[in-house]
This record gives structure tokens, C-alpha cells and sequence, in this order.
């Protein structure tokens, strides 16, 4: 009897454990995302400033901010692309769980 509680537990809870390996996954993406995001614009503004030392004319100095906003502007679209594929895959993880969920429950109820 004991036995069959037990497993009628863990059955129950798969799902939230599936559900919670889904997030996990996903936040660790978002994680390596971000901090790979964070550093490369880091290491870009500070080879910016470098470059803008070695500056003589107002011009190169607008031509070299210019195309460093433009690289910021990809890298922020690039991460803002990858963080809606990650999150959309999740997303897409999390229903197919509680869609089985759903159909086994209905399942049980059905044959008793």
C-alpha cells in the first residue's frame, strides 16, 4: 500500500521535475548568454576608449563612435534574438510537458 502511494507520488511529480530541469536549462542559457554579452561590450568600449586616444582628427573620432554603437546595436540585437529563441524553446519544452501531464491524468481518470 505504502508502495503504491509512494509511486503514485513520483509519478505526480514528474512533470514539476521536468518542468524545473526546462528553467533550469533555460536560465543557464540566459546566464552564459548575458555574461558573454556583458564581456564583449566591456572589452569593446575599452578597446574604444583605446582607440580613441590614437585620434588626432574630430572626424576619426565620430567615424570610430559611429562604428562602435553600430557593434553595440548588433550584439544587443544578436543577444536579444538568442534570448527569444531560448525562452521560446522553453516555452515550447514546458507545454509539451504539461501537455503529456494533462493526457495522462486524463488517462487515469478515464480507466477508473
Amino acid at each position: 500500500m505504502f508502495e503504491q502511494v509512494n509511486e503514485q507520488i513520483q509519478k505526480s511529480l514528474k512533470p514539476m521535475s521536468e518542468l524545473a530541469s526546462v528553467n533550469a536549462k533555460a536560465l543557464e542559457q540566459l546566464a552564459s548568454q548575458q555574461n558573454a554579452l556583458f564581456t564583449g561590450l566591456l572589452n569593446d568600449g575599452v578597446n574604444f576608449s583605446q582607440s580613441l586616444t590614437e585620434k588626432q582628427d574630430v572626424n576619426a573620432m565620430v567615424e570610430a563612435q559611429k562604428a562602435y554603437l553600430e557593434g553595440v546595436q548588433e550584439k544587443i540585437v544578436a543577444a536579444a534574438k538568442e534570448t527569444y529563441d531560448v525562452i521560446s524553446d522553453a516555452q515550447e519544452k514546458a507545454g509539451e510537458v504539461l501537455k503529456v501531464a494533462a493526457e495522462e491524468v486524463q488517462a487515469n481518470v478515464a480507466s477508473k
